[in-house]
């Protein structure tokens, strides 16, 4: 009947404008966000086969998005300041035909192939030609909406701030949607034109909801209830406040993300969970009824923070530590950001400043994640910023950091604040005693690709190369003359068989994968073995005859060609080696790109006709030999399969279990192991193999488990 009546009186577009209501702006904020949240593991995904599979590819991606975040949140600071809405509608709309035109969504060929020395570089440029453009006007949606919401004179119009809660709902849905509904059923290639068409719908929307606020500013009986823009002043004092609130939490993001990567288990399908945790804390700080109180997150907040601090030492021996490691980190880090986010929220400025709110906060998140993804790596050798932005959670807590910073001297709280600084102390201590232990007995250096130790474990004779959880390489320290290759590469295991059944055969071999240089002392006279390593940190530890001598004096003249191997094998000559010998992990996990179909053709194109390629798998989370034997299949390769398990007296000399496949063009390349029972035949099902545009690591785990 009211709505009648309005139409009636007022015409058919504000009877229409009534009944929508509020959904053009949700459903806007919300597909808008889903969008933004969509591309990110996408572009991951387009650039990993260029930049190998390091977390922190993931995470100069994340500083890049955050960036382009900035710059939207900056425009539509701007453009809010404009008084004419049909002004700011129309400059939007053109500005989103403009950006379409970088559609669909590519990788750009502009700088070239990556540069392993200077890879964020790489990362930062190809992003800004490539991404930026259509990311950074979505990401001016949601403060924009707001604005145009607080001036469209609905009756909750002068707190809009609801609406950002919709908006990382749609953030959430498109990150978790990505991995389980995109990345299984299309491929790269039909993901971008599916974007593509989300992006043409958000833009409608988008120019819909500014021509809702037009009409209803035209309708004279409402004119005087629609506020003019104002902009009230805020002190500087507490712009710094937001900025600290906002930068905390996103530091600690991507300080969690590198904590699980390099210290618990690497795989890319594991840096989503510490992003779904932080996005759903603005879901619920940003609801007009908060599903969690941040006051009640933060009595708990401690004892998660010391869970945390506790847990780093723990050494993880098998899945059920692992999976007390996700939860115990990735609850700190969701407990951490709800408190400061609501402390955030809590001080949000009225309407009239929340383009600038926005501006500010998305400021914060971009100088925290800077600082964990740029400045943290050149400063510290370890996850040292992991412990740090913990204590610092603690202190930027609900209470001390309550509206309008009232602090309440009772008993309670200075228990509290003295527990805290304990704890703080604590942080301090552990990272003090980290660093010196390391200069005694472990040489430690972290890079783009992650932290690599070398050290001698006490009472052993050994030496011992580790990059993230994981050995990479073992010497006897006091074998210097050519020492007895041990690990994945002692003559027992799979990859030790291959070399020496191959040796009277294999003229050339090529070794993707350098790590301490073990397989080097298989070499035998009139052989030549040509190296490839994407991590320069890897080059120098291995050819550092103070901490490894198999290069020096089993190889000495073999070249080290550095680069992701999907690029510098590419360089080779076709039909070039006899062996080839697949070894390239980031930690435990291999990069996905590696495991395509794209990069079988590779790898068999580089192979002579009676060439061999030896694939190492060993993983503690996928079973790669359905992956690899889809592939093969599709590629008509013979194939071949081995887990290798030492003796206790092979163990305790440092053989390590074993996980290994075969491939080769013909049958006749691998009779050396017709006989060997330990090497079976590879059948593979009918699923779909893995390419560059199609990958699920996801199924493959859940496939892993179920079969177990």
């Amino acid at each position: 009947m009211q709505i009648a009546e309005t139409a009636k009186q007022d015409g058919l577009a504000p009877a229409l404008i009534q009944r929508l209501g509020a959904r053009p702006w949700v459903a806007t904020v919300f597909f808008s966000a889903a969008l933004i949240f969509l591309v990110q593991p996408m572009y991951a995904k387009m650039t990993t086969p260029l930049m190998g599979g390091a977390p922190a590819v993931w995470n100069v991606s994340l500083v890049c998005f955050q960036a382009a975040l900035l710059g939207g949140y900056a425009y539509a600071h701007v453009l809010g300041r404009l008084k004419s809405l049909p002004l700011q509608v129309g400059i939007h709309g053109a500005l989103l035909c403009l950006a379409a035109l970088a559609l669909p969504l590519s990788i750009s060929g502009l700088f070239g192939a990556p540069d392993p020395e200077h890879p964020a570089l790489w990362l930062t440029g190809t992003f800004l030609v490539s991404i930026a453009p259509p990311f950074a006007i979505l990401s001016a949606t949601a403060p924009l909406i707001q604005h145009w919401y607080a001036r469209s004179g609905r009756h909750d119009a002068e707190d809009p701030y609801h609406l950002y809660s919709a908006s990382n709902a749609g953030s959430l849905f498109g990150l978790i949607a990505y991995p389980l509904l995109m990345e299984p059923f299309s491929a790269l290639s039909a993901q971008s034109l599916l974007w593509s068409g989300g992006y043409g719908l958000v833009a409608l929307l988008l120019v819909t909801c500014g021509l809702i606020v037009i009409a209803r500013h035209r309708q004279p009986a409402t004119e005087a209830a629609l506020p003019a823009p104002t902009h009230d002043s805020v002190s500087w004092k507490e712009k710094g406040y937001w900025l600290l609130l906002s930068a905390i939490p996103s530091g600690l993001l991507l300080a969690t993300t590198s904590h699980i990567s390099t210290d618990i288990a690497s795989a890319p399908f594991l840096w989503a969970p510490p992003l779904i945790a932080y996005i759903a804390t603005f879901i619920i700080v940003f609801a007009k009824t908060p599903l969690i109180s941040p006051a009640v997150a933060d009595k708990y907040l401690l004892f998660a923070v010391g869970a945390a601090l506790l847990m780093l030492n723990v050494p993880i021996f098998n899945s059920q530590i692992v999976l007390v490691g996700l939860v115990v980190h990735i609850g700190a880090l969701f407990l951490a950001a709800l408190c400061l986010h609501g402390v955030l929220v809590s001080r949000r400025p009225a309407a009239s400043g929340l383009t600038e709110f926005y501006l500010l906060m998305s400021l914060g998140g971009v100088l925290g994640s800077a600082f964990v993804a740029l400045v943290a790596p050149q400063i510290f050798n370890d996850i040292h910023e992991y412990p740090l932005l913990l204590g610092a959670a603690l202190l930027l807590s609900p209470r001390f950091l309550g509206k309008g910073i009232k602090l309440t001297l009772d008993r309670r709280t200075l228990a509290f604040g003295a527990v805290s600084l304990l704890a703080i102390g604590l942080v301090c201590a552990y990272v003090a005693l980290t660093r010196s232990s390391h200069s005694d007995n472990m040489v430690t250096r972290r890079g783009f690709f992650g932290v690599v130790k070398v050290y001698s474990p006490e009472g052993q004779d050994l030496t011992l190369m580790q990059h993230g959880n994981t050995i990479h390489g073992a010497q006897i320290r006091s074998q210097t003359d050519r020492p007895t290759p041990l690990a994945y590469y002692n003559a027992a295991t799979p990859i030790g068989q291959a070399f020496t059944r191959l040796s009277g055969s294999a003229t050339h071999i090529g070794v993707v994968g350098l790590g301490a240089g073990g397989v080097a002392c298989h070499a035998q006279p009139g052989q030549s073995f040509t190296y490839y390593e994407i991590d320069p940190i890897v080059v120098d530890l291995a050819t550092d005859t103070d901490h490894f001598t198999f290069l020096s004096s089993c190889t000495p003249d073999a070249p080290i060609i550095l680069g992701d191997a999907r690029i510098t094998l590419g360089h080779a000559a076709p039909k070039q080696f006899d062996l080839l010998l697949l070894d390239a992990f980031s930690s435990d996990s291999i990069p996905v790109h590696l495991l395509t179909r794209e990069a079988m053709q590779l790898y068999l194109s580089r192979l002579s006709d009676d060439g061999v390629l030896v694939f190492h798998i060993s993983n503690r989370h996928i079973d790669l030999v359905p992956v690899l034997a889809r592939i093969g299949a599709a590629e008509q390769a013979v194939m071949r399969h081995q887990f290798y398990m030492p003796t206790p007296e092979e163990a305790a000399q440092g053989v390590q279990p074993t996980n290994v496949m075969m491939f080769a063009k013909s049958e006749t390349a691998l009779s050396p192991f017709a006989e060997d029972a330990r090497w079976q035949p590879v059948t593979a099902d009918d699923q779909r193999p893995w390419t560059d545009d199609y990958s699920n690591l996801v199924g493959a785990m859940l496939e892993t488990h179920m079969a177990n």
